[in-house]
């Protein structure tokens, strides 16, 4: 497939060892070529972003990465993920693209991820290829 990517690096974080696997299978073969990272909760993966933030890096200009974030999670769920990550000042989080995705339909999860101007879109589990090209490709 002839696309351009649009992020240099792709978060999948989700503690489904399987739909880790099976958006990484389905991002690989929608032909991404930047980096794919799965995490198993939020808290590794705030690791992962802060530790990466604070590395001293040749700049790269555009340099983006989209987060899939899996809003319940046993460990450090999706929320408390929020919580750190809106700390962070406006020019780190525009580096990001987060995006909330769960099995869950019920109105009390999704009203207030509506609200949080951090999360771009929310989407049912499982992710469809279509939807997935969209999220990758624009």
């Amino acid at each position: 497939m002839n696309y351009t990517n649009k992020w240099n690096r792709i978060i999948l974080v989700d503690d489904d060892v399987v739909t880790n696997h099976v958006h990484k299978k389905l991002i690989n073969h929608l032909g991404f070529e930047g980096e794919v990272i799965s995490l198993p909760d939020g808290s590794q993966a705030m690791n992962y972003i802060s530790s990466n933030i604070e590395k001293p890096q040749p700049k790269k200009r555009g340099e983006k990465q989209l987060v899939l974030l899996d809003l319940h999670m046993p460990k450090t769920n999706g929320w408390n993920f929020l919580q750190q990550f809106m700390k962070f000042d406006k020019k780190t989080k525009n580096k990001f693209k987060i995006v909330m995705i769960s099995s869950s339909i019920h109105p009390d999860d999704i009203d207030p991820i509506t609200k949080i101007p951090e999360i771009q879109e929310y989407i049912i589990k499982p992710i469809s290829v279509d939807h997935m090209k969209k999220l990758i490709y624009g």
